[in-house]
């Protein structure tokens, strides 16, 4: 997927930003920012899905003056033959200056298209109708507050993807112009400790529509009442095209643990824990450990300490530390007994083929597995989760193997 995101923030936290996102490999990031005064050589046709945030600039808005109008004519042109749009309306509908001139409301471009945009704030943002869709759910939950109010009184309830509260407000919606979709959601927080979260959400949502354009089914052109009149295998043919995606999703999310870094790497090796039969609770940011794991069928319990490095993990690094300090602090307590476990994602960036038989070095090895911690990487867990899906181990025997194993992991 060829994405495009133009949003003044988002570039200044990918040019500049302690920490990048760093996107899947099957999606081809641009980012660029909308308020660009001197040159702007994106253009939203040339991508399969572009993604427009904007919001008053911290200096001038010259840059979205002389932007807008290109970018209206681009979005006009990429819908009609087939493509995906998302704004991302932040702040009121403001006006943008050059020199002494004063351009149109900023989010006026939307006018033709249908959408109506008005100036108001607030939170308390719940899914409704196509929002019920987990991916949309997920990313919601990234979007505290909602900026602008969208009027479209043209717009089914199946249409919806947010309103506020228990109300009827829209403050998102997807609407179908010519071959395409325009999207219209809350903007996420991007906040430094949510930074890659949201954006990997942000990019969830921009690949539910471009897999939607791939099945090239013009929804947009049929009127609502038509899905009554569907035959039954129609109907059941669309439900399993649903559950499909939704199984595919958390499947690629799963196998981020091959390539991941970060809080989103925690939270894929989370789901690929739920995924073998544990309950997990995220431990907050800044805790000695990250996940905490429970299997209630076979009461055994599981700390995990998660990190990806591009080399590997040395006495010096700070998980070290962390987990050294979270086996003082469990003493005597009823977690005393739980496997701790260091799972490191190292040489992330190359293929596991190439990454060699260390992970760890000997002196941490010697220092955790003396004291009862398990050392694996993100590689062989997916190893052991992949045996269970291709019917070689059950869930119990993967769980049981890893509670009975310390020092560093060695495959049964």
């Amino acid at each position: 997927m060829r994405l495009l995101i133009l949003s003044e923030s988002i570039q200044r936290e990918q040019s500049f930003g302690k920490v990048k996102f760093e996107p899947p490999n099957d999606v081809h990031l641009t980012v660029g920012n909308l308020n660009e005064a001197d040159s702007f050589p994106y253009s939203v046709f040339d991508y399969d899905v572009a993604i427009l945030h904007i919001h008053p600039s911290r200096y001038h808005s010259l840059g979205y003056f002389r932007n807008i109008p290109k970018v209206a004519v681009d979005t006009s042109t990429a819908l009609e033959h087939g493509r995906s749009v998302i704004c991302l309306p932040q702040s009121a509908n403001f006006r943008p200056e050059r020199n002494r001139k004063i351009g149109d409301p900023i989010y006026d471009w939307l006018k033709p298209f249908g959408v109506v945009l008005r100036s108001n704030t607030g939170s308390d943002i719940k899914s409704s109708g196509a929002g019920q869709a987990y991916v949309i759910q997920e990313y919601l939950k990234y979007t505290p507050t909602y900026h602008q109010i969208v009027i479209q009184p043209k717009a089914a309830p199946q249409r919806r993807l947010a309103v506020v509260d228990d109300t009827e407000i829209l403050v998102g919606i997807e609407h179908h112009v010519g071959q395409g979709t325009l999207v219209i959601l809350p903007p996420p927080s991007l906040g430094n400790n949510v930074y890659i979260l949201a954006m990997s959400r942000l990019v969830d949502i921009a690949w539910r529509y471009y897999e939607r354009a791939q099945r090239r089914i013009p929804v947009g052109d049929a009127p609502d009442w038509v899905m009554g009149h569907l035959v039954t295998k129609a109907i059941k043919l669309n439900r399993q095209i649903e559950e499909i995606s939704e199984q595919l999703l958390r499947y690629d999310r799963i196998s981020y643990v091959l390539y991941g870094t970060g809080g989103e790497l925690e939270e894929s090796v989370a789901q690929l824990l739920e995924d073998l039969g544990f309950t997990v609770e995220r431990q907050p940011l800044g805790a000695n450990i990250d996940l905490i794991a429970n299997h209630s069928g076979l009461g055994i319990g599981f700390a995990f300490e998660v990190t990806g490095t591009k080399g590997i993990i040395r006495k010096d690094s700070n998980k070290i530390a962390q987990a050294w300090q979270y086996l003082n602090d469990r003493s005597g307590t009823p977690q005393e007994n739980d496997r701790l476990v260091i799972i490191a994602n190292t040489r992330y960036h190359i293929d596991p083929k190439e990454r060699g038989d260390e992970s760890f070095t000997p002196e941490v090895a010697k220092l955790l597995g003396s004291n009862e911690v398990l050392l694996m990487t993100t590689l062989q867990l997916y190893e052991q989760w992949k045996s269970v899906h291709e019917g070689k181990k059950s869930k119990e025997d993967v769980v049981t193997e890893l509670h009975n194993m310390n020092g560093l992991y060695e495959s049964k």
